[in-house]
């Protein structure tokens, strides 16, 4: 166990963040396995992402027979996803003395970014494939560290079509709490594009910049009322201000660092005129008292410094808003339908992005749907409202697209896997068979493989709910040992 613990605080130091690449932690694992005999493979994955890393690798390790055939599936794939969403603010990363690379343990969890999503649980999985190292298999073990799980799940999808193996069965890394998913949200994205023609303006009159940052607290997508939106908070201020008579002009705007997570920074670059500049101030002390935010915006009021500068076009920033307006009206009616075994019991939407680029204003939604909604029948929803908001804004090109979608996850008791996990549960001590399992509203790289016509499931130590994607994400040690056990069992199910 100490052993264990002393290589996932070295995985963990490890940075993986998806849009720079895992190349770093790939060797590491691949060097993990080959020290307890796996024959290994870095499976270098393709993708058209812009502004993400090209160095991106799947780590594939083989124990028992290595012959893939790809008309037959056979033995058991067990994976994990080794990137991690950014770390949003340093500074709530407490635990970790502001660095979510400098992994710490106290009071029995051990605390960093990718601890719980889910570095240490392939370390779970190494362990116990190791007991078996002396052992003639019937079916192979397949082990496999994944990248680009948080950026659409890339390495996973490249894995499946590269049939680099053929699986019979499929366990996927995920906290879960010791539980297994057998059912999930599907995970959709719609990116609203705002098109413009950007005017160039004399300085003379707007020559007072202020520049406004908004801060929120950070929490998994499919959980959105676990955080604070700063993206939310800083159009709200922007709204109030030019309510209170302010004419403001904005330049650009940006907040979010990954979709999937509810964005707890926002800036954006607004300009005045002289004369509003010490009203302005007095203003924006009194929305900070009034509303307890003084903790929350912070502002930097200074001159422009040379004449001529860009300005969005006024219409723009309403636009913004209406679209958002239009996505909460969404939420809003989607909260009708809801389901109960699962948590939040409802479809959800996070704003999870605000982007600006020559041109155009982008605005990305996070989306986790429940299992019984088509997201084809939620895009003709989107598109119409979006043809009509377009309408309203003849000098502005609006558009809205589904970027990507993640399918539900359904198992049911008819499938073999399920029985196996349902012994392996109770033989491992995690509880009967109905207790040790559950429903997830994040969606999964096990969504994935069922798509793609196998038996699939999600387990893990940790917690996922109120924990990944958050600061101070952390694992309970003494899960550790008794997900170790729970793998072992199902590898004497489903290999020996």
């Amino acid at each position: 166990m100490r052993q264990m613990i002393e290589e996932a605080r070295r995985l963990v130091a490890i940075p993986s963040v998806t849009s720079d690449g895992n190349e770093t932690i790939a060797n590491h694992v691949a060097m993990l396995m080959r020290g307890r005999g796996f024959k290994v493979q870095l499976q270098q994955v393709s993708h058209s992402l812009e502004g993400v890393s090209k160095r991106q690798f799947n780590v594939i390790g083989v124990f028992g027979d290595p012959l893939v055939d790809k008309k037959t599936r056979k033995g058991l794939l067990l994976t994990s996803h080794l990137d991690t969403v950014g770390p949003g603010r340093t500074d709530h990363w407490t635990e970790t003395g502001g660095n979510p690379f400098a992994p710490a343990i106290r009071d029995g969890q051990l605390y960093g970014l990718g601890a719980a999503a889910a570095k240490v649980d392939l370390l779970c999985k190494l362990t116990a494939i190791e007991k078996f190292r002396e052992q003639k298999l019937k079916m192979p073990i397949y082990l496999v560290g994944t990248c680009g799980e948080e950026l659409g799940m890339f390495g996973t999808k490249y894995l499946i079509k590269s049939m680099a193996l053929n699986p019979r069965h499929v366990l996927v890394g995920e906290p879960s709490s010791l539980k297994v998913v057998y059912s999930h949200k599907c995970h959709t994205i719609f990116r609203v594009s705002i098109g413009y023609s950007k005017m160039s303006r004399d300085a003379k009159g707007f020559n007072r910049r202020a520049s406004l940052v908004a801060l929120g607290s950070s929490a998994h997508g499919s959980s959105p009322d676990l955080g604070v939106n700063a993206i939310l908070r800083m159009l709200e201020f922007i709204r109030m201000s030019e309510e209170a008579g302010f004419d403001l002009r904005i330049t650009s705007c940006w907040g979010g660092d990954s979709v999937n997570k509810v964005p707890d920074r926002a800036v954006a670059e607004l300009f005045l005129t002289s004369h509003q500049l010490e009203d302005f101030r007095r203003f924006f002390a009194d929305y900070c008292e009034s509303t307890g935010t003084s903790n929350v915006f912070s502002i930097e009021l200074g001159g422009l410094g040379e004449a001529g500068v860009q300005f969005l076009p006024e219409q723009v920033f309403q636009a913004v808003c209406d679209s958002v307006g239009l996505f909460g009206q969404l939420s809003t009616e989607l909260a009708e339908r809801r389901d109960a075994s699962f948590d939040p019991p409802v479809s959800t939407i996070n704003f999870g992005q605000l982007r600006d680029r020559p041109g155009a204003i982008d605005l990305s939604f996070d989306m986790r749907l429940l299992p019984d909604m088509p997201p084809s029948e939620l895009e003709d929803r989107v598109r119409s409202a979006f043809q009509q908001l377009g309408a309203h804004y003849p000098g502005l090109n609006i558009s809205v697209v589904r970027d990507q979608t993640n399918p539900a996850l359904g198992m049911t008791w008819e499938h073999e896997f399920m029985r196996v996990c349902r012994s392996a549960v109770v033989e491992s001590g995690l509880g009967n068979a109905e207790d040790g399992f559950t429903k997830k509203a994040a969606s999964t790289e096990a969504a994935q493989f069922f798509q793609a016509g196998y038996d699939a499931l999600a387990f893990g130590p940790g917690s996922g709910s109120g924990n990944s994607h958050g600061p101070n994400e952390h694992i309970e040690l003494d899960q550790l040992e008794r997900a170790v056990r729970f793998y072992e069992k199902v590898i004497e199910k489903t290999c020996l």
